[in-house]
């Protein structure tokens, strides 16, 4: 029964921890302005922030051949750029 009450008690603490590690897309659209020299903001459409999370990491870590504009976005930018993108492109 103590499991059980400490797992209720804990779930809004679950719920809201994802919701804070998500970007903000208002912060992110100041943020895309050097991205937008290359992409348009539907360049991503159908795709979610984590998958566009994703593929700046990979363009970061050199797995993804990118323009070297993309070394100028910082750590804590990148889930603000691609909550961006993936609002734009309408998901």
């Amino acid at each position: 029964m103590k499991k059980l009450a400490i797992a209720l008690l804990s779930l809004p603490l679950a719920t809201l921890g994802g919701a804070a590690l998500a970007g903000d897309p208002a912060a992110g659209e100041a943020k895309a302005g050097m991205c937008l020299d290359c992409h348009f903001s539907d360049d991503f459409a159908g795709q979610g922030a984590a998958e566009i999370e994703a593929l700046i990491r990979k363009a970061l870590a050199g797995e993804i051949k990118h323009a070297a504009e993309i070394k100028n976005l910082a750590e804590g930018d990148i889930a603000d750029v691609a909550a961006w993108f993936a609002q734009e492109g309408g998901q």
